[in-house]
């Protein structure tokens, strides 16, 4: 049996298997410190640390090899796209995106997805496996490299849907914002997803501070279950509902991702059904308009002016509304276009 990763453990979990195994506990900081700030690959790299107790560990647990990484970068706006190939040969991607004055790392949380969205790349691999909490840092590490800094925001945009990786994911969040490892702040990380109601509604009563965001895709109950499956177990209906318990609890604003098609969800008449779903929620809309990503599918990118209108619908009636830019597309790098089996081939 393969022995489990250390650095998917809490500070708190690694806290009582060191003292199980006779540590005293002013040192469990200091191998924290080592694994996840210092960023150490083996066992003997922890100076200090008496090498009979570092057996103890390496007879125990285990520090996966790092992954191999490609790496693209978009001549157009200076995206960069990462492969990771982890030891298993389980591969995903994170993306780098270089605004004015921020950097943003849209990192995954699945090799693969399970959800099948029928305008997703990812969607057409199908779920390889779940990504575990050191393989998701390990993609938190090398986008902050990539940056030359750390980043501005962190976004599980990227492949897979988080919620169903729930477990992995919530333990990253928890590593990523210890201040004796990495102490970036929950505040400035989002999650996203397609909408799994019961963990919507799980996150609503947690002490997490990550922020929600929740792919509506479309406001039309027949057309959203035509995009994608998932809308076979939760309706439109309920996901609105997890949302608004989660407002109401929280007391932060959620942010609803719709993707907008030519001539299938952009005209006016879709915007007043949208705004009916959400206008008494505390939220900000992002249009994101579709992103090809697949010979043969028969959606078209909705277009900007038809989009714009879209907006100014929203906004007039008090709803912040965004359209997004989307950058790194000639690198198959923007929303819905993330397919690390064609690059990884």
């Amino acid at each position: 049996m393969t022995k489990p990763d250390i650095r998917d453990f809490t500070r708190q979990e690694l806290a009582g298997t060191m003292i199980s195994l006779g540590e005293k506990g002013s040192r469990i900081d200091r191998i924290f410190n080592f694994l996840h700030k210092k960023g150490a690959v083996s066992f003997e790299e922890m100076a200090g640390v008496q090498t009979e107790f570092k057996n103890k560990l390496a007879a125990r647990y285990s520090i996966s090899p790092a992954p191999a990484i490609e790496k693209l970068v978009s001549k157009k706006d200076g995206t960069v796209k990462l492969l990771f190939r982890f030891y298993d040969g389980a591969v995903a991607e994170s993306v780098v995106i270089f605004n004015k004055k921020t950097v943003s790392a849209c990192i995954s949380s699945q090799s693969g997805c399970a959800c099948g969205c029928a305008f997703c790349a990812t969607g057409a691999l199908g779920l390889k496996r779940d990504l575990r909490p050191h393989e998701i840092l390990a993609q938190f590490t090398a986008c902050r490299k990539e940056a030359g800094r750390a980043p501005d925001s962190v976004v599980f945009m990227g492949m897979g849907e988080p919620f169903l990786n729930w477990a992995s994911v919530k333990k990253s969040v928890l590593l990523l914002s210890d201040n004796k490892g990495l102490n970036f702040p929950q505040t400035r990380i989002t999650v996203s997803t397609v909408g799994v109601v019961p963990v919507i509604r799980e996150l609503a009563g947690s002490h997490l501070g990550v922020r929600l965001a929740v792919s509506l895709i479309t406001a039309d109950e027949a057309q959203r279950a035509e995009l994608t499956p998932m809308a076979k177990k939760y309706s439109l209906r309920e996901i609105i509902g997890a949302a608004r318990y989660y407002t109401d609890r929280t007391k932060k604003m959620v942010f609803f991702e719709y993707i907008l098609f030519d001539g299938l969800n952009d005209s006016p008449q879709d915007a007043q059904k949208l705004l009916a779903l959400v206008k008494d929620i505390p939220c900000k809309i992002n249009l994101i308009i579709y992103n090809p990503n697949q010979p043969g599918k028969p959606f078209t990118p909705g277009r900007f002016e038809k989009g714009k209108v879209f907006q100014d619908i929203m906004v007039e009636a008090g709803i912040r509304t965004h359209i997004r830019r989307e950058k790194g597309s000639d690198i198959a790098a923007a929303c819905g276009q993330l397919a690390a089996k064609k690059e990884a081939s």
